[in-house]
Parts: C-alpha cells; structure tokens; sequence
C-alpha cells in the first residue's frame, strides 16, 4: 500500500444475533508493523506506513461490535463467514442470541453500559477496551466458553490499561500483590458465600412446598418440619453472618487498594460519560460483573485464570507450539502477578515441553522456531526469578 492511503476498508457483516448488517472498519494488510514485544507479548512499538495514524492502537478494531444490539466477537475470518459455518450455527447460535438478548433487555446490564459507552473519536483506547469486555462477557454466556479466548482477550485489555499509563506489571510492589491476592480470595469467598446462600434458599423453599418429604413418616410429619425449619434458619443466620463479615473485610481491602493508586490513571482523570473517570466507569460494573478489570494487573490476574483453566482443559490447544506457548503465558502471568512458585513451575514445564518439540523436529527448523523462542524466553524469566528472589523486599 502507499505511505498517504487510508489503511483501512469496510466489509459488510450480518450479526447473527440480530439480524443487523453492519460495516466495519478492517486493517489493509502492511499498514503497520511492529517493533520489539514484551515477555507478555505486547508489541513495544508500532510504525504505520501512513503516519496521520501513528497514535492509533490496531486493538480498536481487533473487535466487531454489532451497532444495533452490541454482540461482539474477535473480527475473524471465521466471524466473517459465520453463515458457512454449522458448528456454530447449530451449536453456538441460538444459544448466544437468547442468551445476549436477556442480558441486553436490562438497561442497567454491564452489556448496554459498555456497549452505549462505545466512542472510538474521542476515547479510542476505552472503546477498545469496552469491546474486549463485551466479547469475554458474551463468550461466558455460553455452556463451554473457551478459556483459551477469554484469556487472549483479557491480556489484551491489561496492554490497552498499560498503553493507557496505568502502571507496569513487569514487577509490581509486593504490597499491590500481597492486597491483590487478598482481594481475589475474598472475592471468591463471596461468590462462594453466595452460592450457598442460594442453596439454603432452595431447601427452605422445598421444605416448605413440601413438608411430607422431610418426614420418616405421616406422623412425624408435623415434627419433623419444625426441626427442618429450624436448622434452615439457623443456616441462614451463618450464611447471613458470613457474609456479613466478608463484605466488610472486602471494603477494607477496597479502601487499602485504593491507597496504592495514584490518580485515577485514565486521561488524567477526565470524565468519561456520567462518570467522572474511566476508572470510575469500570468500578461501577465491577460491582455487576466482577469480570470486569479497572487496572492493568486485575487485567492481567483475569487473563492468568484463564489461561490456567486452559490449560487444564488441554483438549482446548493444539499440542506443539501453542501448548508450549500456554504453558509460558501462565508462568509469565504467574510471575508478574507475584505467584513465584508457580511460575518456575510452568516456565520449567515450557522449557522440557518445548525442547522435546525441537527434538522432534530437529529435520523441519521452520516448525519449531515458536519453540526455540519461547524456550529463550523462559530461561531469561527464570533466570529474572532467581535474581528477584535474592533481593530484599
């Protein structure tokens, strides 16, 4: 393409969740290059052939937001040509649109919210952002989310809060990590306080529609029932105390974490809609949805859960270099959010798996170049590990 041309042009796509035909901006093959990436793999720089687009971040159109009712998807080729495909169509399709449509007839759900706050001219990288969000919510609506995807895309939003100022994670303080770590068990404790809440609700409501069943026999019945309600109310009050007390211990750590940020890191605290900051925005659907990340390291936090549950699943990455390419993302995200044991562990891990690869395909260099790379990579971040763990904290 010539240096002064437009790097973009427009494909027409129809949603599969509403029908809408929308057009969306694509990226002209060579538009751009990049220079240098991180250890996470986040590009360090970018140089675009046409320089009137030197400040713009690829991201913002890495994915499609329907215009009509949000749906959003990675802009693929297999997004593109959805009508073709059949596994989605008799598999993910009908799913994923009764399910989106529930969640967008709430005015107040995180998908209206991000997707009314989508504005590309004025906030670019918060629109990026939103759109990530969107996608990793609509993929988790589904009964097998794929954990390899979400994970891509949520590393993804901790670049776009990096390229945004908010910090670097390539060695957090060991207080942010120490209060992330607690933030993160509290909050599944919650999760988890609340699930049994939910169960203990059912068996009330069972003994209650049903008192006979509760009973050895018709004449114990009456009984029987007193006993039951009793035990489900004090049940309740445990509940209720529990999390009594991890909403508080939550606050606190909340009001901690906030001390470690300085400024609100987003356009200098600029308002952003009714908010008064991006952050702002985030941490109101936060309390919706705590998928949702407000920094960089949250972010990255997310994408490590997954990236582990991914990794678990196995079945979900081809074996060769993406799977030794999995292995070093979770110990890369490990180290940076503090977990040391766990990241030598898998950087280890990268390392055999991804000798073997090269072993056995010592006659094709091509096939096991990815290899070689992330085996270097590894080394360097283990070798950064046992440096780290020899200096004070």
């Amino acid at each position: 393409m010539k240096a002064d041309e437009t790097p973009f042009y427009y494909t027409r796509v129809e949603c599969p969740v509403c029908k809408t035909v929308n057009e969306f901006e694509m990226i002209k093959l060579g538009a751009y290059t990049e220079e240098g990436r991180d250890t996470d793999f986040r590009p360090l720089n970018r140089q675009w052939r046409n320089p009137r687009y030197q400040d713009t971040n690829p991201l913002l159109y890495f994915m499609a937001t329907c215009s009509s009712c949000f749906y959003t998807r990675e802009f693929t080729r297999r997004f593109r040509e959805w009508k073709d495909d059949a596994t989605f169509r008799t598999h993910r399709q009908s799913v994923i649109r009764q399910r989106h449509l529930n969640a967008l007839t709430d005015d107040e759900s995180v998908i209206r919210q991000l997707g009314s706050a989508l504005w590309p001219e004025a906030y670019p990288l918060q629109t990026a952002l939103n759109k990530l969000l969107i996608g990793i919510h609509d993929e988790q609506l589904l009964d097998h989310p794929s954990h390899f995807d979400i994970a891509r895309w949520y590393l993804r939003t901790a670049w776009l809060f990096h390229e945004m100022g908010d910090g670097k994670t390539s060695r957090p303080s060991p207080h942010v990590i120490l209060r992330r770590q607690l933030l993160q068990k509290v909050r599944g404790l919650s999760r988890a306080i609340t699930q049994i809440g939910e169960n203990v609700g059912e068996i009330h409501e069972l003994l209650e529609t049903h008192p006979e069943s509760a009973a050895s026999s018709p004449q114990t019945a009456d009984a029987q029932q007193a006993m039951s309600a009793e035990s489900v109310r004090e049940l309740q009050d445990a509940v209720q105390t529990l999390r009594s007390q991890s909403d508080h211990f939550a606050e606190q750590l909340n009001e901690l974490e906030a001390g470690t940020v300085v400024g609100e890191n987003d356009n200098g605290g600029e308002r952003y809609g009714d908010s008064p900051s991006y952050t702002s925005f985030l941490k109101s659907l936060h309390s919706l949805w705590d998928g949702v990340p407000t920094d960089e390291l949250e972010a990255v936090y997310l994408s490590l859960e997954s990236y582990r549950l991914a990794y678990e699943e196995g079945h979900s990455v081809p074996k060769g270099n993406a799977q030794i390419q999995l292995t070093y993302m979770v110990g890369e995200l490990s180290r940076r959010c503090g977990r040391l044991g766990d990241a030598q562990q898998y950087l280890n891990s990268a390392v055999r798996s991804g000798r073997e690869w090269i072993h056995q395909n010592q006659k094709d260099p091509t096939k096991s170049a990815m290899a070689r790379h992330i085996v270097d990579l590894a080394i360097e971040q283990l070798h950064r590990l046992r440096v780290d763990s020899q200096e004070p904290v």
